[in-house]
């Protein structure tokens, strides 16, 4: 695996201390995710799709035309639904747990949970309007929206974009980005990852069923459903639309959960995030990231692969004066290097006195956890490509009627 070996330093923020390369990974993290969010809701909106053939006379594509504002969830109601809820679950649910997690723990976990969203969002956005615009599927309200002009109409031929005479262009192109969903992707995307951690943080899955807790986790998904479908009753997409919409807005939110998050099945975790990620020192995890240790009143939270412990200075002496001589740098006061800035310097000095060499001071890796998540992974997409595909086949079977019935 590839690791940056740049020297850490610490930075001194509103009285306390962090680490440099941390923090500016982090802000590299927004840029990207901002970015992304940004180019895509351009291109979304600027960028033709790629028309594709249709029939005046498929009846499924027929449907009257409403105006954004009349439709059950205009964009600015879904925005506020698909960002909004997951903001507040995310302060609440770190907020009323004030008796076992710190201040500290606190402000990281609806951080972290920020930056999911973020990304998550930024992601499906970019998945779905990459596929809308490749696709060019006709929405079930094309026909309302081209306004064909019936004197141009090729005989027994599709027509093409060339026979709209409704002079809004952007009418005419939204009227080609049936496939996937925007809706669907983008609430999913949101109601999941509420869903997810309101499970871990309430600890939902600990095998005693309370009705109560499972409500409240399956309550976002419940909502998620709910926007999607008014998709179809509003004549914005069908079936299959709403369902690769989902897939996509279910996916990219498990994926980035579990990008921050430990799994909901870790029940003494408590749905805490991972500890903020620490850079340089892989070779000290045999080859492996590590992480900053945060101090949790409540034990039981992620402290894998951290080397500002106590355990992993002492395992730093048993090495040191066999290897190279420190004696001068390291007193008896352990605990002081447990401290982020006099950890870091122990850990630059190491990584140039022990260059080009591996050390594993953490012995437990979380490879049952990965290993675990990609098998939920396997699960879900296997039982939402049987969805898909079932509807999809139904929904194959309607053009095939009209096709019939205009033959006769």
């Amino acid at each position: 695996m590839i690791h940056t070996d740049l020297p850490d330093w610490s930075i001194r923020l509103r009285n306390h201390n962090i680490s440099g390369l941390t923090f500016f990974s982090y802000i590299l993290d927004w840029l990207i995710y901002i970015s992304i969010l940004l180019t895509f809701i351009i291109f979304g909106t600027t960028a033709p799709p790629r028309y594709h053939e249709f029939s005046i006379n498929d009846i499924s594509l027929m449907y009257s035309y409403k105006p954004e504002d009349e439709t059950a969830v205009p964009l600015v109601p879904l925005i506020l639904i698909a960002v909004g809820i997951p903001i507040i679950q995310f302060i609440v649910c770190s907020l009323i747990n004030n008796h076992t997690l710190s201040k500290s723990r606190q402000f990281w976990d609806i951080y972290i949970g920020l930056m999911c969203l973020c990304g998550g969002m930024a992601i499906q956005l970019m998945f779905t309007v990459i596929l809308k615009n490749i696709c060019g599927l006709p929405r079930p309200d094309l026909l309302s929206r081209c306004q064909p002009n019936l004197t141009t109409e090729p005989p027994l031929q599709l027509a093409t974009v060339t026979i709209c005479s409704n002079p809004n262009i952007n009418l005419i192109q939204e009227g080609f980005r049936s496939f996937p969903s925007g809706h669907s992707s983008t609430v999913f995307c949101g109601m999941v990852i509420s869903s997810l951690n309101i499970a871990g943080k309430l600890q939902v899955f600990d095998k005693r069923g309370i009705s109560f807790k499972v409500i409240l986790a399956i309550f976002p998904i419940m909502i998620a459903c709910f926007v999607s479908c008014t998709r179809i009753s509003d004549n914005r997409h069908f079936l299959r639309d709403v369902i690769g919409g989902s897939i996509i807005g279910t996916a990219v939110a498990v994926w980035f959960y579990s990008q921050y998050f430990p799994s909901i099945f870790d029940l003494e975790n408590c749905g805490r995030a991972y500890p903020p990620r620490r850079l340089g020192v892989a070779n000290f995890l045999n080859n492996v990231g590590g992480f900053w240790k945060i101090k949790d009143i409540l034990p039981g939270s992620f402290n894998e692969r951290v080397l500002n412990s106590v355990d992993v200075i002492k395992q730093v002496e048993e090495i040191t004066p066999i290897d190279i001589d420190i004696n001068n740098d390291i007193d008896d006061n352990l605990n002081s290097y447990v401290e982020i800035p006099k950890n870091i310097q122990l850990f630059n000095k190491l990584k140039i006195d022990l260059k080009d060499r591996y050390f594993n001071f953490n012995k437990h890796l979380d490879l049952p956890l990965y290993f675990q998540i990609v098998c939920i992974l396997i699960s879900l997409f296997n039982l939402l490509y049987k969805i898909f595909l079932a509807c999809f086949l139904a929904d194959l079977s309607f053009p095939l009627v009209s096709s019939t019935s205009l033959l006769n």
